[in-house]
């Protein structure tokens, strides 16, 4: 993909997560990989209702400025930290969606209650990483660590949430479903001792759920 379609992508992702209530004001980033290796990722404190395409940052794997004349985000880092541990992985999107978060703050992991959880984790559990100072290399760290060589997602203690994936786009469509997860693991552990899935109920799941879904097929026009 060109660098002017993954910028629009990048605005656009971000545009999302403000109109679907995943972020407020200048909170949450995202961002993408080029090409070449490099990162395009959003700037720091800009509005995003308001931001352009061309606002877009590009820099290397290890932070720094290649081309923009707006500073990258401060969560900068950590984008970077991910994609060096994950070479297969072309997008991050990073939010402080309500629900996620809260279970965050109150240093809950989520664990295998709903099936919907292994199209972001394959053993259907969402881990908490350790709290440290937003925009480090330490925090890049841990979320690695919990991100591991396979998962789509992880919760940031006190923090946030990251998903990943092969676009920003999917990246995105990955938050809105931890959201909907943590939102539901919420209100059950509310309500009582939610019932968790076996291993093997997690297995048999991942398998079939691994072929869901289907490409429309492109329309053909008239002669």
């Amino acid at each position: 993909m060109k660098h002017q379609d993954l910028r629009e992508e990048v605005a656009e992702v971000a545009r999302q997560m403000i109109s679907s209530g995943l972020v407020t004001g200048t909170s949450g980033n995202v961002s993408a990989r080029t090409p070449e290796g490099d990162i395009l990722i959003t700037p720091s404190g800009v509005d995003y209702e308001i931001m352009q395409p061309e606002d877009v940052v590009l820099v290397n794997v290890d932070g720094e400025l290649l081309d923009g004349s707006l500073k990258p985000s401060t969560e900068t880092p950590m984008h970077t930290g991910i994609y060096r541990s994950r070479q297969q992985v072309d997008a991050v999107v990073h939010t402080h969606s309500r629900y996620a978060t809260t279970l965050a703050c109150l240093g809950w992991e989520i664990p295998p209650v709903h099936y919907m959880l292994t199209t972001l984790s394959g053993d259907g559990r969402i881990p908490l990483a350790p709290y440290t100072t937003y925009g480090t290399e330490e925090l890049a760290g841990y979320a690695a660590e919990a991100l591991g060589e396979s998962r789509n997602a992880c919760l940031l203690q006190n923090h946030g949430t990251i998903t990943v994936g092969e676009s920003p786009e999917k990246a995105l469509s990955r938050t809105v479903v931890l959201e909907e997860m943590a939102e539901i693991y919420y209100h059950a552990r509310l309500a009582g001792e939610p019932i968790l899935l076996t291993p093997q109920q997690i297995e048999e799941v991942a398998t079939k759920i691994s072929g869901y879904g289907q490409s429309k097929p492109a329309s053909v026009d008239a002669e």
